[in-house]
């Protein structure tokens, strides 16, 4: 009797812990399936104080920066020290990471996109957006592997004087006198830098003065295209890489990187292999850091940490490389920072007069991507801009019989 009790009394055991873990599993596959149903969230800023989010701006912001030089520092070491002279390689590897890491990122909810659906015809515009962006990476490599940091800063502020004559060009618009005035200085510090260089290369400068226009053009372009199609951020990364890892493939097999890659020294160095898997990343983790600012702060911030970084970039670049320097080289660095910074000012400014409230973070949706001047920021999907276009696409566009590409 004894013997029967205790076999009872084994099997009620294994039954109450069979049902408990069944219980378990059910619980957990509901709150699996709820959290699922909630819509992703970047960060919780509706429970911060204001404090804590100023805080958090702030971080944000240094992070953006940081980000940015490091970024020009990461891949001007590939080139530098590693000796690597494969530029389209180099893009080829950034544009399928960031393939992999959106799809992974959004896959796991740590980032979402406007729209998850692929949209062709929005695809089939980012094309030509994409061809511009294509070259200008290559451009922007290429010119770093042949010019020192300090100089290729000089010479990529030569975007903002080829963006305004784009805009006059093509909208017939002129900025006021003061900020002609601060891109008059930083152009004329570029010269005088140059004629004092000492690294000097005609080439090199070629190619980073055609890096600016391409960037000039890429930013009218997606400024153009951002506000018809409301493409968010990571959307249009994605269309973008998606567009420029078979182009700069290409590339590669025109000049014959396929090949020689294979041959380089360092191919199998596990320091080159840690450079070059943290320089494949940095383009999505700019990217990233560049949403994170937007959302923590406003668009304007980002925009004029984006223009001062360059002068912590340009000083820290002297000495990182052991850049050899003449008086009038540091004399047009220097002109050419004060340019920056007083461009930089008059932008922020002009924002702050412009715009009196800020948008509270609690109320940020998706990114969109849109054109400040002679940069890309992010607006909040439920920013006054943002309503106003979708308002103006749904009533006149729609009535038309055009598509409108909603978010």
């Amino acid at each position: 009797m004894n013997v029967f009790s205790a076999r009872r009394a084994r099997a009620n055991k294994k039954s109450l812990k069979r049902q408990s873990w069944t219980r378990a599993v059910g619980e957990g596959a509901a709150r699996w399936a709820k959290a699922r149903e909630r819509p992703a969230a970047m960060l919780p800023t509706h429970e911060l104080s204001p404090a804590t989010r100023r805080r958090r701006g702030a971080t944000a912001a240094f992070f953006y920066g940081s980000t940015s030089v490091a970024t020009v520092f990461l891949n001007k070491a590939i080139f530098a020290v590693w000796k690597f002279k494969h530029p389209a390689t180099l893009v080829t590897a950034q544009t399928v990471f960031t393939v992999f890491a959106i799809t992974v990122l959004e896959r796991t909810r740590v980032i979402r996109r406007s729209s998850k659906a692929f949209e062709p015809e929005a695809f089939k515009r980012v094309g030509v957006v994409s061809a511009v962006f294509q070259l200008k990476l290559v451009l922007d490599m290429t010119a770093l592997s042949m010019v020192n940091i300090p100089m290729y800063g000089v010479l990529k502020s030569a975007t903002t004087p080829f963006v305004m004559l784009l805009d006059y060009i093509m909208m017939r618009k002129v900025a006021n006198r003061r900020v002609q005035m601060a891109v008059w200085l930083t152009t004329c510090g570029g010269v005088l830098a140059g004629t004092g260089d000492l690294e000097f290369t005609l080439l090199g400068y070629l190619v980073a003065l055609a890096s600016a226009m391409c960037t000039a053009l890429y930013v009218v372009l997606v400024g153009k295209i951002g506000d018809e199609l409301n493409l968010d951020s990571f959307t249009l990364l994605l269309y973008n890489s998606l567009w420029s890892a078979p182009l700069s493939l290409m590339i590669c097999v025109a000049f014959g990187e396929h090949r020689a890659v294979w041959s380089y020294e360092y191919i199998l160095h596990p320091g080159f292999i840690i450079a070059f898997l943290c320089s494949c990343s940095s383009a999505f983790v700019l990217n990233y850091a560049t949403y994170l600012c937007t959302q923590l702060n406003e668009a304007l911030t980002t925009s004029v940490v984006g223009r001062t970084k360059s002068i912590v970039q340009g000083v820290a670049g002297l000495f990182a490389f052991h850049v050899q320097t003449g008086l009038m080289n540091v004399l047009g660095i220097m002109c050419n920072s004060a340019g920056v910074a007083w461009y930089a000012y008059e932008k922020y400014t002009g924002g702050r007069q412009s715009v009196h409230t800020a948008l509270p973070p609690e109320s940020m949706g998706t990114s969109v991507m849109h054109r400040e001047d002679s940069q890309l920021t992010f607006e909040s999907s439920q920013s006054p801009r943002s309503k106003m276009k979708d308002t103006f696409n749904s009533i006149f566009i729609g009535q038309n019989g055009v598509k409108a590409h909603n978010r």
